[in-house]
């Protein structure tokens, strides 16, 4: 069993994969957060065996709640909707950034896998 981490945008949404085992991520696609978004998203939790999700969530850099943080809350929302999973939060703050040095294409899934990571090595 998997668990998938999503690095959530306005235009794309990066997902991220672990292995098994659930001690490796690894960057799996960009998916356009577009009305197809949710339909794909649950043919890939299919395909992927993903038992649960892991949501990038950006806080300000006093660990404080900002506007892009209430943007995923609501989103968030939507998806425990859609899918039938558990879902958790972990703190992205710098995984962007960290991400910044690969083209455009990858770097919301490279951004999902540090942040799904850090989640895999702090539990």
């Amino acid at each position: 069993m998997k668990i998938l981490g999503l690095d959530y945008g306005l235009k794309w949404v990066g997902l991220a994969v672990s292995d098994d085992g659930g001690g490796m991520a690894f960057a799996y696609q960009t998916l356009e957060n577009n009305s197809r978004f949710f339909l794909r998203l649950n043919e890939i939790i299919k395909e992927e065996g993903i038992y649960k999700i892991i949501i990038g969530l950006p806080l300000g850099k006093n660990m404080k709640p900002t506007d892009q943080t209430t943007e995923v809350e609501n989103w968030a929302e939507k998806l425990i909707k859609e899918v039938d999973l558990p879902i958790d939060f972990e703190n992205e703050i710098l995984t962007s950034k960290a991400a910044d040095r690969y083209d455009a294409k990858n770097q919301h899934s490279v951004a999902a896998a540090i942040l799904l990571q850090s989640y895999l090595d702090r539990v």
